[in-house]
């Protein structure tokens, strides 16, 4: 079987690697519906067939609990009848007498006791009859109740009963036809019935007879005669003892499944363990379940019998119907595909032709195919793109040149960026043998500034080098005004290794010396405050001024403009910024405002708190040098 599976996988497996399109195409189609379809309807049916066992033994469970309901009242029922025979003095005396009794004395016992016995079984329809035997031969017969015990001497449930000392005897399912009466116009009765026997004696040592109480076995055992096909099985009385096996004989499992009573009483003997509870049975081809519980009779078992082919019949026959169903229909589903891909496909086989000419150095094929649908489209933009490639190619020395000429621009611009950062070198040389410190210290600023955005190896610097780029832009930003620009710089020391994208302060920074600080710095001096705060995700970086601040409305058109609803009064220095955040960290990052009018202005940067190496995705480095 592993070896089948195995050929077969390979088999399918060179399909998808060798074969053409309409073979793998044909092949999905299998696999993707028919297969699903078949593992579903197998799946379907055993849990149809799981539940149709559950309902089953449920049914039998249930069927079980009320046959012994039933037996437990009819049990009850004839046993009070016996207590009433042998505790009715009527009955005791009239057992004890012998042919000289007055008349009187019979009439009154047919007028009393005897109509209380023919009542008791008048009030109990399901009796059949009550019978008393005695040995007193001096005693009349009153049929139908009371008679000789000669009568029954030699069957066996009399000898039975006289064993049992005075216990009760029952005596289940036996024709009612054991009184011998020798008449022409006795007939036989054809009911099974359960009798229950018990010996009389009065007193406790002296025997004066048997009763007996008698009921068809259809109303002691109601389930047990019960015709339903076999829906919920079969019930069993069993004797522990003897091992002795009572059914109705003409049910349909004895009938129809051929179960063999003998085998089955091998196989449960000595499994009856328990007060109640379950086992499985084989005989033949046939599996049952067997539900048993300890009946009201002593000693004797109530069995329900579920065979459990039966009951998954129909559905199993409903799986086959359905499995080869799906599998013609599969089959017929699969040529119709095959056909309809085949004339799909021809218009594609078109295509790989003209492909092939491509090979060959034709880059105009003609191609005659046409339509909305995707091998059009296909088509069409494949014509495109022969005509594209061939404008390409013509223009492939013109762009030669012009890359040329770019790399040749990029080197002199590195050059001349050389040549000024140089030349302002030898420029602050001079200004300090002159002993202009001022003039100096300008220069080198601005030469730290140069350097610092020359060196590109980067996007992302230490907050440090950031810093410090943001200090050498202060010295010459006050160079311009009355009054001073005084850095105040709160950054704890574990944040200045903390690395962020270059050149994300300076807009800031000049955006608070511009926009904040420019009249104020006419009159006095001037504060701008950076510093760092965080929480467990984020990291922000703020830059405020103490300049004349902004009121709520404008801040918002400000922070729309940053968002990304560009706004012309306004520049793109924090835009760009927000927008190389988002860029590089993601869009929950960025740069937000907040203001107080005549008070201060804080820009914000919004970061990840990520302490080491920066790490980002989806940024296309390109699109933002563009």
């Amino acid at each position: 079987m592993k070896n089948n599976i195995v050929i077969f996988w390979g088999k399918v497996k060179q399909i998808f690697i060798s074969g053409s399109l309409m073979k793998k195409l044909i092949t999905m189609y299998i696999f993707i519906i028919g297969i699903p379809i078949v593992i579903f309807s197998l799946y379907i049916f055993s849990s149809l067939s799981a539940k149709a066992k559950h309902d089953a033994i449920s049914r039998g469970e249930y069927d079980l609990s009320t046959e012994y309901d039933s037996i437990e009242k009819n049990v009850y029922i004839m046993r009070n009848i016996v207590n009433s025979i042998k505790s009715d003095s009527g009955v005791i005396g009239y057992l004890q007498g012998d042919n000289n009794q007055e008349a009187k004395t019979l009439i009154d016992f047919r007028e009393t006791t005897y109509k209380q016995l023919i009542n008791l079984q008048n009030n109990n329809p399901t009796i059949k009859q009550i019978n008393i035997f005695t040995s007193n031969s001096q005693v009349s017969e009153i049929w139908p109740t009371f008679y000789k015990e000669n009568r029954v001497a030699k069957d066996g449930w009399y000898e039975k009963t006289i064993e049992k000392n005075g216990a009760e005897y029952w005596n289940v399912n036996h024709y009612d036809n054991d009184i011998l009466v020798n008449s022409t116009l006795n007939e036989e009765s054809k009911d099974l019935v359960v009798s229950i026997n018990k010996k009389i004696n009065y007193p406790n040592d002296k025997y004066l007879g048997i009763s007996r109480v008698t009921m068809r076995s259809k109303d002691f055992f109601p389930k047990m005669f019960e015709k339903d096909e076999l829906k919920s099985g079969q019930i069993l009385l069993i004797d522990n003892e003897n091992m002795n096996i009572r059914t109705d004989e003409n049910s349909l499992l004895l009938r129809n499944f051929d179960f063999d009573k003998s085998k089955f009483r091998e196989f449960i003997d000595g499994k009856l363990e328990h007060e109640k509870g379950e086992l499985t049975y084989n005989q033949g081809n046939e599996d049952y379940i067997i539900i048993y519980e300890e009946s009201p009779i002593p000693n004797n078992y109530l069995l329900n019998i579920i065979p459990l082919n039966n009951i998954s019949q129909e559905i199993k026959n409903s799986k086959y119907v359905v499995i080869w169903g799906s599998t013609f229909l599969l089959l017929f589903l699969s040529i119709l595909i095959y056909y309809a891909t085949k004339t799909i496909l021809k218009r594609l086989y078109k295509i790989i032709s003209a492909v092939k000419q491509v090979r060959t150095g034709d880059l105009m094929p003609s191609i005659d195919v046409y339509g909305n649908d995707e091998v059009g489209v296909l088509a069409h933009n494949f014509r495109q793109m022969m005509k594209t490639i061939d404008v390409l190619i013509k223009d492939s020395v013109n762009k030669e040149i012009i890359t040329k000429e770019a790399e040749l621009k990029a080197l002199k611009t590195q050059i001349d960026s050389h040549f000024l950062y140089n030349t302002l070198e030898n420029i602050r040389m001079m200004a300090l043998v002159e002993e202009n410190y001022i003039v100096s210290d300008c220069l080198a600023s601005l030469g730290d500034m140069m350097r610092y955005n020359m060196k590109w190896n980067n996007e992302f610097v230490p907050l440090s080098e950031e810093v410090s780029h943001i200090r050498n832009y202060i010295t010459l930003m006050t160079l311009r005004y009355d009054f001073e620009i005084i850095l105040k710089v709160d950054i704890d020391e574990e944040f200045l290794n903390r690395k962020i994208l270059k050149l994300s302060i300076q807009p800031l920074v000049e955006n608070a010396v511009k926009h904040g600080l420019s009249k104020k710095l006419m009159d006095e001096n001037g504060y701008i405050y950076i510093s760092v705060n965080i929480d467990k995700k984020y990291l922000y970086l703020n830059v405020k001024d103490d300049g004349n601040g902004m009121n709520i409305g404008k801040v918002q058109e400000i922070q729309n403009h940053i968002n990304g609803n560009a706004d012309k009064r306004y520049g793109l220095g924090l835009k760009n910024v927000s927008d190389r955040i988002k860029l590089f960290y993601g869009k929950e990052y960025g740069v937000m405002i907040d203001s107080k009018e005549d008070h201060y202005t804080q820009i914000t940067l919004k970061l990840p708190n990520i302490d080491g190496d920066v790490q980002f995705k989806n940024v296309d480095k390109t699109e933002w040098n563009k």
